[in-house]
């Protein structure tokens, strides 16, 4: 390891230190991190990473550091961002873009970690991996002639999704002083981020509607009578667009929940929360690091899985042998095995 990675490796240790416990926060990729330190399995490559910029991202970075990455890192204003996390960065020698075009110039990369698909258009060597539904149905819907590991499509996500996403919702709307408590909530989408909002609100005391096609449960305006909010996690870009101006009307507030604008150019931005950037990404840790942690480890080892060379192109599915090897690191902590195994992991 050369000293300069060595040093910025230490620094994000004791940056992470005060606030996060490798051993209760991020096992997963603390496991990672130690045995790539021995194995370094991404020595020269050329990584840039796109995971949304937050504190809790920086151990994601070290274990890809450890594994001899030369890492970049792009973040975005649609995205949202702490940021004191890019000066950090900047500080301590690791190179950051601020959006896709910028990252581009600073190219070539071998492989590209994404986030909603916003850096698609960036030439790599082996291929990308998806941290997002909406990006992987970007991805489905123009494909690039290099394949693209979905690390949302593995069941580790719904440790995210379902636990990390409904308590983060949660913990934004009581953020901004919205809690919903006694309230009633219209909710757009019932996938895994869907039910894990449901499951968060309901347990704090929220009456939740659902609107989902899919299951049969479709949209009529007097689901909005009485509503004192409306969330839409569909993962689908401008899914509530054609009923932009009856939720207008409605006067409820509205949440984007899903990584890209949901509500559609009709809806300003100022009508939504964070101007339709997720709820959760006003808070200093969007997802708690402990709900997050596995799907990071998987996002990262989608690079090693790229290098294996088994597809020239189309969506890579994580094996569930990768999976099972994450899990063990996260069952080996103990921390949410209870959550984990109610969920059936």
């Amino acid at each position: 390891m050369t000293p300069d990675r060595a040093a910025q490796i230490q620094a994000i240790a004791a940056t992470l230190a005060p606030e996060l416990d490798p051993a209760r926060d991020y096992p997963a990729l603390a496991a990672q991190a130690k045995r790539w330190h021995a194995d370094r399995p991404m020595d020269g490559l050329r990584v840039l990473c796109g995971t949304p910029l937050f504190l809790n991202t920086l151990a994601q970075y070290a274990a890809l550091l450890e594994a001899g990455a030369e890492l970049a890192v792009v973040y975005s204003d649609e995205l949202g961002y702490d940021p004191a996390i890019p000066a950090f960065l900047d500080g301590i020698g690791v190179a950051t873009c601020h959006g896709a075009e910028e990252a581009a110039a600073s190219g070539p990369f071998d492989a590209v970690l994404d986030c909603s698909a916003l850096n698609r258009d960036i030439p790599v060597r082996l291929g990308y991996c998806e941290l997002t539904r909406s990006g992987v149905h970007i991805y489905e819907t123009n494909p690039p002639d290099k394949p693209v590991f979905a690390a949302d499509s593995g069941r580790i996500k719904s440790i995210e999704t379902v636990l990390g996403t409904g308590d983060g919702c949660l913990r934004g709307l009581r953020h901004i002083g919205a809690d919903p408590a006694g309230k009633t909530v219209l909710l757009f989408g019932h996938g895994r981020v869907g039910r894990g909002i449901e499951y968060a609100l309901t347990r704090a005391g929220a009456t939740v509607r659902i609107v989902d096609p899919a299951q049969g449960r479709v949209f009529t305006p007097a689901l909005l009578d009485g509503v004192s909010i409306v969330i839409s996690a569909t993962g689908i870009r401008d899914a509530l667009a054609p009923y932009a101006q009856l939720l207008l009307d409605s006067g409820a507030l509205l949440v984007n929940m899903g990584a890209g604008d949901e509500f559609g150019e009709d809806v300003p931005p100022e009508r939504v929360v964070n101007e339709k950037r997720p709820v959760n990404f006003m808070l200093a840790e969007p997802t708690s690091t402990r709900y997050i942690d596995p799907t990071l480890a998987l996002y990262n080892a989608g690079i090693i899985e790229l290098l294996r060379g088994t597809a020239k192109s189309g969506i890579l599915m994580p094996a569930a042998h990768v999976e099972d090897f994450i899990l063990a690191d996260v069952r080996a902590a103990g921390v949410i095995n209870a959550e984990i195994d109610a969920m059936g992991l």
